[in-house]
């Protein structure tokens, strides 16, 4: 992927030049076909993953609740991985659907870049503010379900 390329998908354009070029050049591009595991919960990572391109699904299995959140997403710049409270909470499996492209981020990087740009910080923060929502509200739908 180009950097005018990178530049141009919502989520990264937000953030400074040297973000995005620091991401870019940290980072492993991936190329996943339809089908593909791109992260499986039994293996660990510290990565952050960003989806380029394509769609993936994505399972969190919140400890103690016995059906996994099943998430599917094709906005280029969602992401998984990388905050360890949120994967020992809901580790995660994550396919893709499609042909997928997908960015793998070291977290050591990724907290150096929002260290120096508050809006990549932010971006994060907000998006690990809605996942816990989201795995709250199922954990209490599936106890309200009940066994």
């Amino acid at each position: 992927m180009t950097p005018q390329a990178f530049a141009q998908l919502p989520f990264f354009a937000a953030f400074s030049p040297g973000t995005r070029n620091g991401l870019l050049a940290g980072s492993a591009l991936r190329e996943h076909g339809a089908g593909e595991t791109i992260l499986a919960r039994d293996r660990t990572t510290e990565d952050f993953y960003f989806l380029l391109s394509g769609r993936w699904t994505m399972r969190r299995f919140v400890r103690g609740v016995p059906e996994a959140l099943v998430w599917r997403d094709d906005a280029p710049g969602a992401w998984v991985s990388g905050v360890a409270a949120l994967e020992a909470i809901a580790p995660t499996d994550v396919f893709a659907d499609r042909p997928c492209e997908v960015m793998a981020s070291p977290r050591e990087l990724v907290h150096a870049l929002c260290a120096e740009d508050p809006a990549l910080a932010t971006r994060l923060l907000r998006d690990i503010h809605r996942w816990a929502e989201r795995l709250e509200v199922h954990a209490a739908l599936m106890r309200a379900r009940g066994p």
